[in-house]
């Protein structure tokens, strides 16, 4: 599979680029049923590796370099994180091992308890939509959901298929979880940087929401009879667009409450109540399969106005590893991981990692609200009782 030249994998970083909460295990005496498999699917803040392998011989490609990886791993995964991401707490609380990055080149690579497509830099539109549009930026063409979808396809049919039958296939899929994530973002991300204004991007949501939905029936009729589709976060906290689209000096912009960008905070929520409503009818026409809606834009909100209760440093709009500045985010300086970045002395009480992605300790915060049923409708543990 040939890499994305280097002047797409810089596009793509600069673009992406303590916990009190519920306990994610099962309460003491209750008798889990447990999937055999999870299959995900999403962008950056789901990739546990796909990106980096896909790279390969990029060694400007950041999250294959320390600090990445340090907390947990005590090494770079290729995660955009210093540590575990949500899928990762999730796969650990249904007692299943972590998913494996499905382009891994290891043998023997074992799927049959799962598999992880996402990728950074993944949308739910396909490349060619953005092609029509006239978007500055298009996203490669094989970091699509839709691409994504047809990786799994190849995966349950290729030379070493997790099912061999049909009947077998629909058999597996049944007793796996699914897990649509937080597309979205990274749409309005490349829609933004071709030039289009906060207000011409919302009308894309539609677009995007109605890519989501697509992906998530194909699945079902693939087999799939527990989906969770993830809704996507905030905006207008990652520091990543508070440096590139804040407006000095204008406190109109701002929330007096959080510092959050306004408007692009109000492009995400409209995303995610339109996601939530399509989710709500989706469930009338597939009665037979159970599909949760997962918050995320509620816990780190959440995490935002009240750090101190909940363990964190109260700044959480600073990223812990960055090249400086107000938000401590400067990729043509010092982007995390890369020389001249630095990093803070305890990750566990930052929400951000490197300005887009989220820490572990946040990572662990959003999870076990999915898994309890605080940020997710219902609870992904209640599915495996």
């Amino acid at each position: 599979m040939k890499p994305p030249p280097l002047s797409l994998a810089v596009v793509l970083v600069s673009c992406l680029l303590h916990n009190t909460g519920a306990s994610g295990a099962p309460e003491p005496g209750v008798q889990a049923r447990r999937f055999h498999s999870i299959f995900s699917f999403g962008s950056s803040y789901s990739d546990t590796g796909n990106f980096v392998l896909q790279s390969a011989g990029f060694p400007s490609v950041p999250f294959n370099n320390s600090p990445y990886g340090e907390t947990f791993f005590r090494r770079p995964t290729g995660r955009p994180s210093d540590g575990r991401l949500i899928i990762d707490f999730i796969a650990e609380a249904l007692e299943l091992p972590l998913l494996p990055p499905f382009l891994s080149k290891e043998a023997p690579q074992n799927f049959s308890e799962g598999a992880n497509f996402a990728i950074v830099g993944g949308t739910a539109l396909d490349a060619g939509f953005f092609l029509r549009h006239n978007s500055g930026s298009v996203p490669p063409s094989r970091s699509s959901l839709r691409a994504q979808i047809a990786w799994f396809r190849m995966l349950l049919r290729g030379q070493t298929p997790v099912c061999n039958s049909t009947v077998e296939c629909r058999e597996h899929l049944a007793g796996s979880l699914f897990v649509v994530g937080e597309f979205g973002l990274t749409d309005y991300c490349y829609i933004l940087s071709g030039g289009k204004s906060i207000q011409e991007a919302k009308a894309f949501v539609p677009d995007v929401v109605q890519a989501i939905i697509r992906g998530v029936e194909r699945l079902v009729e693939d087999g799939a009879r527990y989906v969770v589709v993830t809704g996507t976060p905030p905006m207008g906290c990652v520091p990543m667009a508070l440096a590139k689209y804040g407006v000095a000096g204008n406190a109109t912009e701002y929330d007096r409450r959080t510092g959050c960008l306004r408007r692009l905070n109000g492009l995400s929520q409209y995303h995610n109540w339109m996601l939530q409503e399509t989710v709500r009818r989706m469930r009338g026409k597939y009665p037979e399969t159970t599909i949760v809606y997962a918050d995320y834009h509620k816990p780190v909100a959440r995490l935002i106005r009240r750090p101190g209760k909940l363990g964190f440093a109260e700044d959480l709009l600073r990223a812990c590893c960055g090249g400086g500045g107000r938000y401590n985010y400067n990729p043509e300086g010092a982007a995390c991981g890369l020389p001249g970045a630095t990093t803070c002395s305890d990750p566990s009480t930052h929400l951000f990692w490197d300005g887009v992605h989220f820490t572990e300790a946040a990572n662990k915060f959003i999870a076990d609200g999915w898994l309890n049923g605080v940020y997710a409708h219902p609870s992904i543990l209640s599915l495996a009782q």
